[in-house]
Parts: structure tokens; C-alpha cells; sequence
């Protein structure tokens, strides 16, 4: 019996568009000014001139950089865009009192209306299974997955169900499942606590050093507002934890492999292997690879992090020659247009 861990390498082997590249074009196809104002938010390139200069023409972009990172920069907020924008916007000096309501928590909430409704409309879709079922026959399935086995699943699609069998119970959501309504809870967020203790260092300062100037009390509210965001774009890791821990009580006995499966091994996925690690000592762990760049983060992982020695792990090669022509495949079909 085998715990298998799922990242979104594992969707994208199977060529869905699940990389968060394909969120900001489906922002700006969908949503083009709010695109723009999270670019402000977050200060990277929306748009770029195209044609002579003096035609002012432009088009919109999606910046890999930002994007490829997409969750970790949540927590990155371009702090001088919010204390800008409360005053300029308003038309204030910044001695005038801004005692108005910020609509940080709506912009919280819009995004990730429209990270559910990304999920929703473009990757989970019984069209995409069926293109991915077809191309595969080609070449056959280099994964084997067992219903007698359970798997810590990190993606929000139903892949397991549809393309190998796998049951519900079988299957813990860490983030959340994507059942095709508005009001699907998905998680998405960045683990940047150090950001937040910073800024709450700071109000604190703030606070210390208060001088009744108005000057200050706006500067103290936008701190706080700027809190709030990041703290609503949290992954409360803590939480999904203990919902994991009550997937483990399920199951019985040992595990002879814990195999993961394109998992990024961010800062925010660690917590979850130390879990695991604690839980089952004596299993054998396998780490999917992608690149050479993947191999060195497991090695660190694995032996610094934890505690493997070298033969109580492997490494396995998880590339797939069709993902590429599948991918092609369903943006064609969902109409997604890439930028």
C-alpha cells in the first residue's frame, strides 16, 4: 500500500493547461480590468507597446516571470500602490483624512472567484479527459496507479477519477475540490509569514510613534489594509494540515512507498512532508523529476529536510513526449487564447 502525493506537475504531464500562465490569459480574456489594476497591485508588466511610439498602441502580456510563481508572489504586494492609490485616487493631499472603506477583501474575493471559475470553465471538463484518454492510447500510460493505494491530491481536477479509477475515499483535496459551482471553496495563496510579521513590526512602530497627525492615522490605515489583503491571500497551512491528519487516521498500517508526483516542493509543501515523514519513518520515498533543476531540489529536500538517507529515496523521470500536443489540443478546443 502506497501514499501517492499529486502536484501540478501531474496534471500538466497529462497536458492540461494548468499552469498559472494559463490563469492570467484567462483573466484578461475574461476579466481585462482587473488584470490590470493586480498589475498595478502587483507591479509586474500587463502590457507592452507594439507598433511606432507615437501610435500609443499596446497589447496585453502575460509575464512568466510573475506568473510561473503566481501563488508565492501573492504575498509580494507592491506596498507603495496601496498608500499611493488611497490618496491619489481620491483626488487628496496626504494630510487630508482618508476614513473610507478599502475594498482590499473584494479584490481578495475576485480572485478567487475567478480562480474557482478558471478550474471550472477550462481544466476540469470531461472534453479535456477524453482528448487526454485519446492521445494516450498512443503511447500507454507510464503511470500506474493502484484504487488500493491513497493519494494527498493538491490539484483542485478530478484526473484521478476520470483517466485511472480512482474513488473518493480514496482521495484527500488538500486545497480544495472543484465540483463546478460558484461557490466551490478553492484555496489558493502564498506562505510568506515572514511578509506579514514584518508589516505587523511595522503598524506596531507606527502605533508606538503615533503623533495625532492625520499624516500618520492614513498611514497606520493603510498598513492595515495592506495586512488584511495578505493575510486573506494566505495559505492557512495549519488548517489544511489538520484536515490531513484526518485523512491519514483512514489509513491502516504501513506504507511501503509514499511516491510524489510533480510536486514543486515550495516552501509551502514542506509542512506536509514533515507530516507524512513523522507519520510513516520507515516508508521508502520516490520524487518525481522534470529537469536536472528538479533533481537538486529533491536531493536537498530529501537528505536536509527530511533526514533521508540515500537509500531511502529515488528519483524517477517524469516527462511525457505528448503533453505538449495535448495541451495544444485543449486550449483549441476551451478557445483559450494565450498571450
Amino acid at each position: 500500500m502506497n501514499l501517492n502525493i499529486i502536484g501540478n506537475g501531474f496534471d500538466l504531464y497529462h497536458g492540461l493547461p494548468s499552469s498559472y500562465y494559463y490563469f492570467g490569459c484567462y483573466l484578461i480574456k475574461n476579466d481585462a480590468e482587473f488584470y490590470e489594476e493586480i498589475g498595478k497591485m502587483y507591479n509586474f508588466k500587463w502590457m507592452e507597446p507594439i507598433g511606432p511610439p507615437i501610435a500609443h498602441d499596446y497589447k496585453y502580456v502575460v509575464e512568466n516571470i510573475f506568473w510561473r510563481d503566481f501563488e508565492k508572489h501573492l504575498g509580494e504586494i507592491d506596498e507603495i500602490f496601496i498608500i499611493d492609490t488611497h490618496v491619489e485616487d481620491l483626488g487628496l493631499e496626504y494630510n487630508d483624512p482618508v476614513d473610507i472603506e478599502m475594498n482590499e477583501d473584494q479584490i481578495a474575493e475576485r480572485l478567487k472567484r475567478h480562480f474557482v471559475h478558471w478550474v471550472m470553465e477550462t481544466l476540469d471538463k470531461e472534453e479535456n479527459y477524453s482528448v487526454i484518454k485519446e492521445f494516450m492510447k498512443k503511447i500507454g500510460s507510464r503511470v500506474v496507479l493502484n484504487d488500493d493505494d491513497y493519494f494527498l491530491q493538491f490539484n483542485y481536477t478530478h484526473i484521478l477519477q476520470r483517466l485511472y479509477k480512482i474513488t473518493d475515499d480514496k482521495i484527500h483535496y488538500v486545497h480544495g475540490e472543484c465540483f463546478g459551482e460558484d461557490d466551490d471553496e478553492l484555496i489558493i495563496g502564498h506562505g510568506n509569514n515572514q511578509r506579514i510579521d514584518e508589516i505587523k513590526k511595522y503598524i506596531d512602530k507606527l502605533e508606538k510613534d503615533y503623533d495625532f497627525t492625520q499624516r500618520m492615522s492614513n498611514n497606520i490605515n493603510e498598513y492595515y489594509c495592506l495586512l488584511r489583503y495578505i493575510e486573506r491571500l494566505k495559505k492557512d497551512v495549519s488548517i489544511c494540515s489538520h484536515g490531513c491528519n484526518e485523512f491519514y487516521r483512514r489509513i491502516n498500517g504501513n506504507l511501503d512507498c509514499i511516491n510524489v508526483y510533480g510536486l514543486s516542493l515550495g516552501d509551502v509543501d514542506i509542512p506536509y512532508l514533515k507530516q507524512i515523514r513523522l507519520r510513516w519513518p520507515n516508508s521508502k520515498w520516490r520524487f518525481s523529476y522534470y529537469s536536472s533543476e528538479d533533481k537538486s531540489k529533491i536531493v536537498n529536500v530529501a537528505t536536509t529536510i527530511l533526514n533521508l538517507n540515500e537509500d531511502e529515496y529515488e528519483t524517477f523521470d517524469f516527462s511525457n513526449s505528448l503533453s505538449n500536443k495535448i495541451r495544444e489540443r485543449i486550449t483549441e478546443i476551451q478557445n483559450i487564447i494565450t498571450y
